[in-house]
Protein backbone atom coordinates (compact mmCIF):
# COMPACT_ATOMS: atom_id res chain seq x y z
CA UNK A 1 0.00 0.00 0.00
CA UNK A 2 3.27 2.76 0.86
CA UNK A 3 4.87 1.99 -2.48
CA UNK A 4 1.58 2.28 -4.18
CA UNK A 5 1.17 5.66 -2.58
CA UNK A 6 4.37 6.55 -3.25
CA UNK A 7 3.97 6.15 -7.46
CA UNK A 8 0.87 7.95 -7.55
CA UNK A 9 2.85 10.82 -5.52
CA UNK A 10 5.40 10.66 -8.06
CA UNK A 11 3.23 10.59 -10.68
CA UNK A 12 1.80 13.56 -9.40
CA UNK A 13 4.60 15.42 -9.38
CA UNK A 14 5.50 14.73 -12.87
CA UNK A 15 2.23 16.45 -14.09
CA UNK A 16 3.04 20.06 -12.04
CA UNK A 17 6.64 19.69 -13.41
CA UNK A 18 5.48 18.94 -17.14
CA UNK A 19 2.44 22.09 -16.49
CA UNK A 20 5.23 24.62 -15.08
CA UNK A 21 8.13 24.06 -17.22
CA UNK A 22 8.18 24.70 -20.82
CA UNK A 23 9.75 23.07 -23.88
CA UNK A 24 10.56 23.95 -27.69
CA UNK A 25 6.74 22.94 -28.61
CA UNK A 26 5.19 25.18 -25.75
CA UNK A 27 5.15 29.13 -25.95
CA UNK A 28 7.31 30.44 -22.97
CA UNK A 29 5.99 33.35 -20.93
CA UNK A 30 6.17 36.61 -21.49
CA UNK A 31 8.73 37.82 -18.47
CA UNK A 32 7.14 40.46 -16.23
CA UNK A 33 8.93 44.08 -16.99
CA UNK A 34 11.67 45.44 -14.35
CA UNK A 35 12.88 48.51 -15.01
CA UNK A 36 15.85 50.08 -12.91
CA UNK A 37 15.83 53.66 -12.21
CA UNK A 38 18.80 55.92 -11.75
CA UNK A 39 20.24 59.84 -11.80
CA UNK A 40 22.88 61.24 -13.53
CA UNK A 41 25.54 63.50 -11.56
CA UNK A 42 27.70 66.31 -12.76
CA UNK A 43 25.32 67.31 -15.87
CA UNK A 44 22.90 69.91 -15.71
CA UNK A 45 20.07 71.79 -17.68
CA UNK A 46 20.66 74.64 -19.89
CA UNK A 47 19.07 78.15 -19.23
CA UNK A 48 18.74 79.84 -22.30
CA UNK A 49 18.85 83.58 -21.72
CA UNK A 50 16.07 85.42 -20.91
CA UNK A 51 16.66 88.80 -22.16
CA UNK A 52 15.47 88.02 -25.70
CA UNK A 53 13.57 90.42 -27.23
CA UNK A 54 12.42 94.25 -25.81
CA UNK A 55 8.94 94.78 -24.19
CA UNK A 56 6.26 96.97 -25.62
CA UNK A 57 4.84 98.41 -22.41
CA UNK A 58 2.69 101.25 -24.14
CA UNK A 59 -0.75 100.41 -24.71
CA UNK A 60 -3.18 103.23 -26.81
CA UNK A 61 -6.33 102.25 -23.87
CA UNK A 62 -9.53 103.00 -25.25
CA UNK A 63 -11.55 105.60 -24.32
CA UNK A 64 -13.45 105.30 -21.01
CA UNK A 65 -11.67 102.09 -20.14
CA UNK A 66 -10.14 101.81 -16.69
CA UNK A 67 -8.71 99.42 -13.85
CA UNK A 68 -11.17 98.32 -11.64
CA UNK A 69 -10.82 96.66 -8.08
CA UNK A 70 -11.91 93.51 -8.85
CA UNK A 71 -11.03 92.05 -5.10
CA UNK A 72 -12.88 93.87 -3.14
CA UNK A 73 -16.03 95.13 -5.16
CA UNK A 74 -19.06 93.72 -4.30
CA UNK A 75 -20.38 94.39 -7.72
CA UNK A 76 -19.43 95.16 -11.18
CA UNK A 77 -19.15 99.00 -11.92
CA UNK A 78 -21.18 99.76 -14.59
CA UNK A 79 -22.73 103.23 -15.87
CA UNK A 80 -26.24 104.33 -13.94
CA UNK A 81 -28.98 103.14 -14.83
CA UNK A 82 -27.72 99.46 -15.47
CA UNK A 83 -29.00 96.55 -13.32
CA UNK A 84 -26.62 95.55 -10.56
CA UNK A 85 -24.89 92.16 -11.21
CA UNK A 86 -22.69 90.98 -8.28
CA UNK A 87 -19.11 89.93 -8.71
CA UNK A 88 -18.37 86.34 -9.45
CA UNK A 89 -17.43 84.97 -6.13
CA UNK A 90 -20.51 87.39 -4.27
CA UNK A 91 -22.75 85.51 -2.31
CA UNK A 92 -25.43 86.58 -4.15
CA UNK A 93 -24.12 85.66 -7.63
CA UNK A 94 -25.46 82.69 -9.23
CA UNK A 95 -22.21 81.03 -11.17
CA UNK A 96 -21.86 77.90 -13.30
CA UNK A 97 -18.37 76.83 -13.01
CA UNK A 98 -16.16 75.16 -10.60
CA UNK A 99 -16.33 75.37 -7.03
CA UNK A 100 -13.10 75.24 -6.75
CA UNK A 101 -12.34 78.49 -8.31
CA UNK A 102 -14.73 80.44 -6.89
CA UNK A 103 -12.18 82.22 -4.11
CA UNK A 104 -9.29 82.09 -5.94
CA UNK A 105 -9.03 85.54 -7.20
CA UNK A 106 -6.73 87.19 -4.52
CA UNK A 107 -3.80 90.09 -5.62
CA UNK A 108 -1.87 88.41 -2.98
CA UNK A 109 -2.03 84.68 -4.88
CA UNK A 110 -1.02 86.75 -8.45
CA UNK A 111 -4.24 87.60 -9.98
CA UNK A 112 -4.18 90.67 -12.18
CA UNK A 113 -6.90 92.23 -14.07
CA UNK A 114 -5.99 91.10 -17.36
CA UNK A 115 -9.22 93.01 -19.50
CA UNK A 116 -12.69 94.23 -19.44
CA UNK A 117 -15.71 94.98 -21.38
CA UNK A 118 -17.07 97.90 -18.86
CA UNK A 119 -16.77 100.58 -16.48
CA UNK A 120 -18.37 103.21 -14.73
CA UNK A 121 -18.39 105.18 -18.34
CA UNK A 122 -19.36 102.34 -20.93
CA UNK A 123 -20.41 98.72 -21.17
CA UNK A 124 -19.98 97.42 -24.68
CA UNK A 125 -21.93 94.79 -24.92
CA UNK A 126 -21.50 91.10 -23.03
CA UNK A 127 -20.09 91.78 -19.30
CA UNK A 128 -16.78 89.89 -19.46
CA UNK A 129 -13.85 90.07 -17.54
CA UNK A 130 -10.32 88.21 -17.71
CA UNK A 131 -7.53 88.19 -14.41
CA UNK A 132 -4.05 86.28 -15.58
CA UNK A 133 -2.36 84.60 -13.20
CA UNK A 134 1.45 85.96 -13.06
CA UNK A 135 2.81 82.75 -11.24
CA UNK A 136 1.04 80.17 -12.74
CA UNK A 137 0.80 81.14 -16.55
CA UNK A 138 -3.10 81.33 -16.50
CA UNK A 139 -5.64 83.04 -18.26
CA UNK A 140 -8.95 83.35 -16.56
CA UNK A 141 -12.07 84.17 -18.80
CA UNK A 142 -15.40 85.24 -17.26
CA UNK A 143 -18.66 85.99 -18.95
CA UNK A 144 -22.26 87.04 -17.56
CA UNK A 145 -25.27 85.74 -18.88
CA UNK A 146 -28.10 87.68 -18.25
CA UNK A 147 -31.94 86.35 -18.98
CA UNK A 148 -33.27 84.48 -22.52
CA UNK A 149 -32.15 81.19 -21.22
CA UNK A 150 -35.85 79.51 -19.75
CA UNK A 151 -35.81 77.47 -23.77
CA UNK A 152 -32.36 75.61 -23.21
CA UNK A 153 -33.06 74.18 -19.57
CA UNK A 154 -31.73 70.99 -20.42
CA UNK A 155 -28.57 72.39 -22.03
CA UNK A 156 -26.06 70.98 -19.60
CA UNK A 157 -22.40 71.82 -21.94
CA UNK A 158 -20.50 74.65 -22.37
CA UNK A 159 -18.26 74.17 -25.67
CA UNK A 160 -15.80 76.27 -26.00
CA UNK A 161 -13.03 77.44 -28.51
CA UNK A 162 -9.82 78.98 -28.35
CA UNK A 163 -7.28 80.16 -30.79
CA UNK A 164 -3.97 82.56 -31.85
CA UNK A 165 -1.59 82.54 -34.07
CA UNK A 166 -0.15 79.35 -35.96
CA UNK A 167 3.60 80.45 -35.20
CA UNK A 168 2.84 80.83 -31.60
CA UNK A 169 3.29 78.10 -28.68
CA UNK A 170 0.78 80.05 -27.01
CA UNK A 171 -1.52 77.74 -26.68
CA UNK A 172 0.33 74.44 -26.34
CA UNK A 173 -0.04 73.68 -22.97
CA UNK A 174 -4.21 74.32 -23.53
CA UNK A 175 -3.86 72.28 -26.39
CA UNK A 176 -1.35 69.58 -26.14
CA UNK A 177 -1.10 66.65 -23.02
CA UNK A 178 2.39 66.08 -23.91
CA UNK A 179 4.03 69.24 -25.58
CA UNK A 180 5.89 68.91 -29.06
CA UNK A 181 8.01 72.32 -29.43
CA UNK A 182 7.99 71.39 -32.98
CA UNK A 183 4.24 71.79 -33.50
CA UNK A 184 2.27 74.74 -32.81
CA UNK A 185 -1.48 74.10 -31.80
CA UNK A 186 -3.47 77.21 -32.84
CA UNK A 187 -6.62 75.43 -31.51
CA UNK A 188 -7.97 74.02 -28.32
CA UNK A 189 -11.57 72.65 -28.18
CA UNK A 190 -13.54 72.24 -24.50
CA UNK A 191 -16.41 71.11 -23.01
CA UNK A 192 -17.48 71.66 -19.18
CA UNK A 193 -20.52 71.06 -17.15
CA UNK A 194 -21.84 74.33 -17.11
CA UNK A 195 -25.89 74.72 -17.06
CA UNK A 196 -27.70 77.34 -19.54
CA UNK A 197 -29.25 79.57 -16.66
CA UNK A 198 -30.58 83.05 -16.44
CA UNK A 199 -28.05 85.62 -14.68
CA UNK A 200 -25.47 83.56 -13.91
CA UNK A 201 -21.34 83.66 -14.10
CA UNK A 202 -19.27 81.30 -15.98
CA UNK A 203 -15.13 80.90 -16.18
CA UNK A 204 -13.09 78.89 -18.31
CA UNK A 205 -9.38 79.10 -17.91
CA UNK A 206 -6.18 78.58 -20.15
CA UNK A 207 -3.02 77.59 -19.32
CA UNK A 208 -0.35 79.45 -21.34
CA UNK A 209 3.47 78.87 -22.62
CA UNK A 210 5.74 81.43 -23.15
CA UNK A 211 6.86 82.70 -26.38
CA UNK A 212 9.89 84.23 -27.13
CA UNK A 213 9.26 85.90 -30.39
CA UNK A 214 5.61 87.85 -28.39
CA UNK A 215 7.46 91.24 -28.49
CA UNK A 216 7.79 90.73 -32.28
CA UNK A 217 3.93 90.91 -32.84
CA UNK A 218 1.07 93.49 -33.22
CA UNK A 219 -2.31 93.96 -32.18
CA UNK A 220 -3.39 92.01 -35.25
CA UNK A 221 -2.26 88.58 -33.56
CA UNK A 222 -5.05 87.90 -31.35
CA UNK A 223 -7.05 85.73 -28.88
CA UNK A 224 -10.14 84.08 -30.31
CA UNK A 225 -12.82 83.03 -28.16
CA UNK A 226 -16.27 81.36 -28.97
CA UNK A 227 -18.51 79.53 -26.76
CA UNK A 228 -21.82 78.05 -27.21
CA UNK A 229 -24.08 75.51 -25.04
CA UNK A 230 -25.43 72.42 -26.01
CA UNK A 231 -26.36 68.72 -24.86
CA UNK A 232 -25.14 65.33 -24.82
CA UNK A 233 -26.81 62.63 -26.42
CA UNK A 234 -24.09 59.64 -25.25
CA UNK A 235 -20.67 60.44 -23.41
CA UNK A 236 -18.28 57.79 -22.68
CA UNK A 237 -15.16 57.98 -21.24
CA UNK A 238 -12.79 55.42 -21.23
CA UNK A 239 -15.03 53.38 -22.49
CA UNK A 240 -17.20 53.48 -19.53
CA UNK A 241 -20.76 55.04 -20.17
CA UNK A 242 -21.52 58.17 -18.35
CA UNK A 243 -25.02 59.52 -17.25
CA UNK A 244 -23.42 63.21 -17.66
CA UNK A 245 -20.05 65.08 -17.97
CA UNK A 246 -18.74 65.44 -14.65
CA UNK A 247 -15.65 67.71 -14.81
CA UNK A 248 -13.71 69.88 -17.68
CA UNK A 249 -12.48 67.83 -20.65
CA UNK A 250 -10.08 69.41 -23.47
CA UNK A 251 -9.44 67.84 -26.36
CA UNK A 252 -6.56 67.24 -28.29
CA UNK A 253 -5.84 69.21 -31.91
CA UNK A 254 -8.29 70.86 -33.65
CA UNK A 255 -11.67 70.04 -34.14
CA UNK A 256 -14.77 71.96 -35.02
CA UNK A 257 -17.39 73.33 -32.74
CA UNK A 258 -20.21 72.69 -34.67
CA UNK A 259 -19.34 69.01 -35.07
CA UNK A 260 -21.94 66.76 -32.82
CA UNK A 261 -19.45 63.61 -32.48
CA UNK A 262 -16.07 63.92 -30.91
CA UNK A 263 -14.05 60.42 -30.81
CA UNK A 264 -10.69 61.56 -30.03
CA UNK A 265 -7.88 61.90 -27.10
CA UNK A 266 -8.63 64.04 -24.63
CA UNK A 267 -8.08 65.17 -21.05
CA UNK A 268 -9.39 66.06 -17.93
CA UNK A 269 -8.79 69.62 -16.16
CA UNK A 270 -9.66 69.24 -12.81
CA UNK A 271 -9.35 72.66 -10.96
CA UNK A 272 -9.48 71.03 -7.40
CA UNK A 273 -10.81 68.46 -5.02
CA UNK A 274 -14.29 69.09 -5.53
CA UNK A 275 -13.84 68.28 -9.18
CA UNK A 276 -11.55 65.64 -8.62
CA UNK A 277 -14.70 64.02 -6.01
CA UNK A 278 -16.62 64.81 -9.04
CA UNK A 279 -14.70 61.86 -11.32
CA UNK A 280 -14.12 59.52 -8.29
CA UNK A 281 -16.60 57.16 -10.20
CA UNK A 282 -14.72 57.35 -14.25
CA UNK A 283 -11.29 56.47 -13.43
CA UNK A 284 -10.10 53.59 -11.69
CA UNK A 285 -8.92 53.66 -8.10
CA UNK A 286 -5.21 52.96 -9.01
CA UNK A 287 -5.38 56.19 -11.14
CA UNK A 288 -7.14 58.40 -7.90
CA UNK A 289 -4.48 58.03 -5.70
CA UNK A 290 -1.68 59.94 -7.78
CA UNK A 291 -3.75 63.24 -7.49
CA UNK A 292 -2.89 63.06 -3.57
CA UNK A 293 1.04 63.95 -4.31
CA UNK A 294 0.87 66.35 -7.14
CA UNK A 295 4.98 65.37 -7.18
CA UNK A 296 3.89 61.87 -8.03
CA UNK A 297 5.70 60.53 -11.14
CA UNK A 298 2.63 59.59 -12.64
CA UNK A 299 1.03 63.18 -12.80
CA UNK A 300 2.50 64.37 -16.03
CA UNK A 301 1.33 68.07 -16.00
CA UNK A 302 0.17 70.00 -13.36
CA UNK A 303 0.07 73.45 -11.25
CA UNK A 304 -0.38 73.15 -7.68
CA UNK A 305 -0.35 76.83 -5.46
CA UNK A 306 -0.57 76.96 -1.59
CA UNK A 307 -2.53 73.42 -0.14
CA UNK A 308 -5.48 73.59 -1.83
CA UNK A 309 -5.28 74.89 -5.21
CA UNK A 310 -4.21 72.58 -8.07
CA UNK A 311 -4.62 72.37 -12.28
CA UNK A 312 -4.06 69.39 -13.20
CA UNK A 313 -4.45 67.56 -16.91
CA UNK A 314 -5.28 63.79 -16.60
CA UNK A 315 -5.48 61.91 -20.15
CA UNK A 316 -8.19 60.15 -21.60
CA UNK A 317 -10.43 58.37 -23.99
CA UNK A 318 -13.51 60.44 -24.94
CA UNK A 319 -16.49 59.22 -27.12
CA UNK A 320 -18.94 62.31 -27.17
CA UNK A 321 -22.25 62.47 -29.26
CA UNK A 322 -23.87 65.88 -28.73
CA UNK A 323 -27.23 67.23 -30.40
CA UNK A 324 -27.43 68.43 -33.34
CA UNK A 325 -28.17 71.93 -32.55
CA UNK A 326 -26.35 74.32 -30.25
CA UNK A 327 -26.97 78.11 -28.96
CA UNK A 328 -23.95 80.24 -29.61
CA UNK A 329 -23.84 82.09 -26.65
CA UNK A 330 -20.24 84.54 -27.21
CA UNK A 331 -17.98 85.27 -29.54
CA UNK A 332 -15.01 87.84 -29.13
CA UNK A 333 -11.22 88.52 -29.81
CA UNK A 334 -8.99 90.19 -27.45
CA UNK A 335 -5.54 91.35 -28.20
CA UNK A 336 -2.49 89.88 -26.19
CA UNK A 337 -0.38 91.58 -23.97
CA UNK A 338 3.64 92.18 -24.47
CA UNK A 339 2.62 92.75 -28.24
CA UNK A 340 3.34 96.19 -30.03
CA UNK A 341 -0.15 97.35 -29.47
CA UNK A 342 0.22 101.12 -29.82
CA UNK A 343 -1.82 101.18 -33.16
CA UNK A 344 -4.58 99.17 -31.29
CA UNK A 345 -8.22 99.83 -32.03
CA UNK A 346 -10.78 98.80 -29.41
CA UNK A 347 -9.53 97.26 -25.31
CA UNK A 348 -6.08 96.97 -24.60
CA UNK A 349 -4.84 95.10 -21.69
CA UNK A 350 -4.31 96.08 -18.64
CA UNK A 351 -1.52 93.67 -17.62
CA UNK A 352 0.80 94.96 -20.83
CA UNK A 353 3.58 92.10 -20.28
CA UNK A 354 4.93 88.32 -22.03
CA UNK A 355 2.05 86.00 -20.71
CA UNK A 356 3.37 82.66 -20.03
CA UNK A 357 5.66 81.53 -17.38
CA UNK A 358 7.77 79.08 -19.37
CA UNK A 359 8.97 76.90 -22.65
CA UNK A 360 11.23 74.65 -23.81
CA UNK A 361 13.36 76.05 -26.82
CA UNK A 362 13.83 72.57 -28.60
CA UNK A 363 12.72 69.35 -28.34
CA UNK A 364 14.78 66.92 -25.66
CA UNK A 365 16.77 64.11 -26.72
CA UNK A 366 17.85 61.01 -25.18
CA UNK A 367 20.25 58.37 -26.17
CA UNK A 368 18.88 54.71 -26.18
CA UNK A 369 21.97 51.61 -25.95
CA UNK A 370 21.72 47.77 -25.38
CA UNK A 371 23.96 45.88 -23.95
CA UNK A 372 24.88 42.20 -23.42
CA UNK A 373 23.58 42.56 -20.07
CA UNK A 374 21.27 39.55 -19.44
CA UNK A 375 19.37 40.77 -16.37
CA UNK A 376 18.69 44.68 -18.22
CA UNK A 377 19.58 44.99 -21.74
CA UNK A 378 17.93 48.19 -22.69
CA UNK A 379 19.25 51.29 -21.84
CA UNK A 380 17.67 54.81 -22.43
CA UNK A 381 19.53 57.62 -20.92
CA UNK A 382 18.26 61.69 -20.89
CA UNK A 383 20.68 64.13 -22.45
CA UNK A 384 20.25 66.59 -19.65
CA UNK A 385 21.55 69.56 -21.36
CA UNK A 386 19.60 68.98 -24.32
CA UNK A 387 16.65 70.24 -21.73
CA UNK A 388 16.70 73.56 -22.65
CA UNK A 389 14.21 76.36 -20.34
CA UNK A 390 12.86 79.21 -21.60
CA UNK A 391 12.11 81.07 -18.13
CA UNK A 392 9.95 84.65 -18.81
CA UNK A 393 11.64 87.71 -18.15
CA UNK A 394 8.51 89.20 -16.57
CA UNK A 395 8.42 86.14 -14.48
CA UNK A 396 11.88 86.56 -13.18
CA UNK A 397 11.47 90.24 -12.22
CA UNK A 398 8.85 89.18 -9.54
CA UNK A 399 10.03 85.41 -8.62
CA UNK A 400 12.81 82.64 -8.09
CA UNK A 401 12.89 79.20 -9.98
CA UNK A 402 13.72 76.72 -7.49
CA UNK A 403 13.95 72.95 -7.44
CA UNK A 404 14.23 72.35 -11.11
CA UNK A 405 14.39 69.09 -12.07
CA UNK A 406 14.13 66.64 -15.68
CA UNK A 407 13.62 62.86 -15.91
CA UNK A 408 12.46 60.26 -18.75
CA UNK A 409 9.06 58.62 -18.39
CA UNK A 410 8.61 55.80 -19.91
CA UNK A 411 5.46 53.21 -20.88
CA UNK A 412 6.11 49.33 -22.13
CA UNK A 413 3.19 49.40 -24.12
CA UNK A 414 2.91 52.48 -27.02
CA UNK A 415 0.02 53.91 -25.49
CA UNK A 416 -0.81 56.04 -22.37
CA UNK A 417 -3.99 54.14 -22.00
CA UNK A 418 -4.37 50.52 -21.65
CA UNK A 419 -7.64 48.83 -21.22
CA UNK A 420 -9.25 52.06 -20.28
CA UNK A 421 -6.70 52.98 -17.65
CA UNK A 422 -3.61 54.73 -17.58
CA UNK A 423 -0.41 52.50 -18.49
CA UNK A 424 2.02 52.01 -16.08
CA UNK A 425 4.65 54.88 -15.77
CA UNK A 426 8.32 54.51 -15.65
CA UNK A 427 10.64 57.38 -14.86
CA UNK A 428 14.22 58.49 -13.90
CA UNK A 429 16.89 60.11 -15.74
CA UNK A 430 18.51 56.58 -17.22
CA UNK A 431 16.13 54.03 -17.12
CA UNK A 432 17.56 49.98 -17.39
CA UNK A 433 15.10 47.52 -18.78
CA UNK A 434 14.98 43.69 -19.31
CA UNK A 435 12.57 44.51 -22.23
CA UNK A 436 12.07 47.43 -25.16
CA UNK A 437 10.19 50.91 -23.57
CA UNK A 438 8.34 53.79 -25.44
CA UNK A 439 9.99 56.45 -24.18
CA UNK A 440 7.01 58.90 -23.96
CA UNK A 441 8.82 62.40 -23.14
CA UNK A 442 10.79 64.19 -20.64
CA UNK A 443 8.83 65.43 -17.70
CA UNK A 444 9.88 68.49 -15.98
CA UNK A 445 9.18 70.71 -12.88
CA UNK A 446 10.21 73.52 -10.57
CA UNK A 447 8.99 75.68 -7.94
CA UNK A 448 7.80 79.31 -8.80
CA UNK A 449 8.94 81.48 -5.40
CA UNK A 450 7.30 85.13 -5.34
CA UNK A 451 9.87 87.30 -4.08
CA UNK A 452 7.33 89.24 -2.44
CA UNK A 453 6.88 86.17 0.47
CA UNK A 454 3.83 84.57 -1.35
CA UNK A 455 3.03 80.98 -1.99
CA UNK A 456 4.97 79.17 -3.70
CA UNK A 457 3.82 77.28 -6.90
CA UNK A 458 4.57 73.99 -8.49
CA UNK A 459 4.89 73.52 -12.63
CA UNK A 460 4.86 70.45 -13.78
CA UNK A 461 4.65 69.61 -17.48
CA UNK A 462 5.88 66.74 -19.95
CA UNK A 463 7.42 67.32 -23.58
CA UNK A 464 8.11 64.85 -26.19
CA UNK A 465 11.19 63.64 -26.53
CA UNK A 466 13.55 62.40 -29.72
CA UNK A 467 16.24 59.39 -29.41
CA UNK A 468 19.66 60.75 -30.51
CA UNK A 469 21.32 59.52 -33.91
Amino acid sequence: MKLKNQFVFAIFYLALAAMSCTNEEQDTLEPQIHVISEKLTGVSPTIVASNIGKPNNFVDYAEGQEVFDWENLAYLPLPPNNSSVPMPWNSRAKMQFSEDIRNDYKKSDGWELYLSSFSTKFREGSLTFSLYNKYRGVLRYYFFIGSGTQKFQDYNILQSQVSSVEESPLLNFTSQYLVDVNKNVPHSMGYEPQLFRDSSWYAVEYELAYDKNIYSKNSNDQIGLDFAMTKQNSLLVNGQQLPELKTKIRVFGTHDIISNTIAADAYYLIYGYQDLNQIATTLPSSNLEFFNNIYDSNVLSAIKAGTQSMHVLWNTKLNLQLAPNGVGVLNESFVISGANLSSIQGLGPFYNKALGIFYLNKKPTYVKTTSSEKSHPYQYTLAINSVEYLFNPAVLEIAKIENLQQELIATETESLIENNKRAPLFSGQILKSNKPLHIQGVKVSFEVVPKDGGNKILVVKTFMAEEEN
